[in-house]
């Protein structure tokens, strides 16, 4: 797993806001008889506020 969180600006009260992200990756055999490999990432992103 790679987590980024960076600040992306404020609210109207001055408190910051943050988005983070969570990225996953993995890899998976598609066929037991034939050995290819499936490759697969997973982006999950958040909205933050910091009070």
């Amino acid at each position: 797993m790679i987590k980024a969180t960076y600040q992306i600006g404020v609210d109207i009260l001055g408190f910051p806001i943050y988005v983070e992200h969570e990225v996953y990756r993995g890899e998976e055999e598609v066929n037991k008889f034939n050995p290819v490999k499936s490759f697969w990432v997973k982006v999950i992103e958040k909205i933050v506020k910091q009070h």
